[in-house]
């Protein structure tokens, strides 16, 4: 692990480092719960279709799931890419540090200890 460009001490860095590898594993069984892991591409899941009956109603019900289900594993997804960024940017040295501002503005500690994938500072978040 490279020397963090942001200056967090170790002892934050890892409990931030923590604190995403559990949100992966939680992110991960929400979508073992609907999705199966696709085995060709890494944390890509592939929604299965449930079969409630095969009446009307029942299949009816079944497309509905289905297509929420999508929307669902594909935020979640989207939250996977994220906290697996910021783990890689932990390990490059470059976690904490604004995509907006750069060098050396650092995101604030409390808004990464609330939201640890971050990667911009409150200012400019939503400007990015």
């Amino acid at each position: 692990m490279a020397k963090n460009k942001a200056n967090i001490d170790k002892k934050t860095l890892d409990e931030l480092k923590k604190s995403l590898m559990d949100k992966r594993k939680e992110i991960q069984e929400q979508l073992s719960a609907f999705a199966k892991k696709n085995a060709n591409i890494k944390d890509d899941y592939k929604t299965e279709f449930p079969h409630i009956g095969d009446e009307e109603d029942e299949n009816t019900d079944e497309v509905i799931m289905y297509q929420d289900n999508l929307g669902v594993e594909h935020k979640l997804e989207e939250d996977i890419l994220a906290v697996n960024e910021a783990l890689k940017r932990i390990e490059d040295g470059t976690y904490g540090i604004c995509y907006n501002c750069g060098e050396p503005k650092t995101i604030e500690i409390d808004r990464l200890k609330a939201f640890p994938e971050a990667k911009t500072c409150l200012k400019c978040d939503g400007k990015c």
